[in-house]
């Protein structure tokens, strides 16, 4: 598979590559066959409903903003962060194409003190890793072959006026408790359901530590159901996604908790 990348990377060039990896996850996306590694936009219907308020923090594609504004519906708004220019432009695009009136975009970093801070692409095997897009202090060790400045922004502050805010989906490489961090005053006010990854188990513990306060529960989906998850558990959830579900929303998903 890698190979084939190199190739279509070289062929097309990065702008059309990306393209052309966005375009082919939706028209994927729609077969319904795309397997357990995606079981969490699948699972997006349970929780989304149209008119609510959904915010996308590291969109990357818009392999989560394209689904929850078909959910969301005309009554409802996605707000995608999407610092990485590259890739933003690319859902830019993609968000034109379709004509999607819900969706607003938004290319800032979020988390930590920073006003701005550098991005970067790094280059794993020999390939251009897109999707290990990170802050390049989180990971120095990696061989970065590109690199931008971003502003940064808080949650608080950027989403302050929203009436309501009831999903947040969270994937910032290692940065996602700074990222709440900034979120405090949304998450006390409005107690959205949060989907979070988490690639180091220390990290769920953590972010349940700053989130228990708020009345939320940790669960990880398998099977289409949410399942309890301790954060001492062994159980290394499917591409380390987490659910982070306050007291008040728990029994609106009764049905969906084994």
């Amino acid at each position: 598979m890698s190979r084939i990348r190199k190739m279509l990377l070289y062929s097309l060039g990065e702008k059309r590559y990306l393209r052309l990896l966005a375009s082919s996850f939706q028209r994927l996306y729609k077969t319904g066959r795309l397997g357990v590694d995606y079981q969490d936009i699948y699972f997006l219907k349970n929780l989304v409903r149209p008119g609510d308020n959904c915010i996308d923090i590291g969109a990357h594609l818009g392999y989560f903003t394209i689904e929850m504004s078909r959910l969301t519906g005309t009554s409802g708004h996605v707000y995608a962060i999407e610092p990485m220019s590259k890739f933003f432009n690319t859902l830019k695009g993609m968000v034109a194409n379709k004509k999607l009136k819900n969706v607003t975009l938004y290319r800032f970093a979020m988390g930590g003190e920073e006003e701005f801070v550098e991005m970067g692409i790094p280059r794993v095997n020999n390939m251009k890793k897109f999707a290990y897009a990170r802050v390049i202090r989180t990971s120095a060790f990696l061989e970065y072959v590109e690199s931008e400045k971003v502003k940064n922004v808080k949650g608080d502050e950027l989403f302050r006026s929203l009436p309501a805010v009831d999903f947040i989906k969270c994937d910032v490489e290692g940065l996602e408790l700074a990222v709440f961090q900034s979120f405090l005053e949304i998450i006390r006010k409005h107690r959205p359901i949060v989907l979070c990854e988490l690639g180091d188990p220390g990290e769920r513990k953590r972010l349940l530590d700053l989130l228990e306060g708020f009345g939320y529960q940790l669960y990880y989906l398998e099977n289409k159901k949410l399942k309890s998850l301790e954060t001492d558990s062994p159980v290394r959830p499917v591409s380390h996604n987490h659910y982070f579900i306050p007291q008040d929303r728990l029994e609106i998903l009764k049905d969906l908790i084994e």
